[in-house]
């Protein structure tokens, strides 16, 4: 039964140990994986003429056009 607790507290020493020395690559990395994203930026352009491709026109509106 010792030798469990020697192994337990072995392994939360060096896990301490180890996050120690690397808690700021640690923190942004659980920050990139877990965190909050950013809101998208969405930049709304307009187009410099409508875009016709959905509408209907039959075939005399569209000779009167041409």
């Amino acid at each position: 039964m010792l030798v469990y607790c020697i192994v337990a507290l072995t392994f939360v020493i060096w896990g301490t140990i180890y996050f120690l020395y690397f808690r700021v690559q640690l923190r942004d990395w659980f920050g990139n994986r877990f965190g909050r994203d950013s809101d998208a930026k969405i930049e709304e352009t307009l187009p410099d003429e409508p875009r016709m491709s959905l509408t209907y026109t039959s075939n005399s509106e569209d000779s009167r056009q041409r």
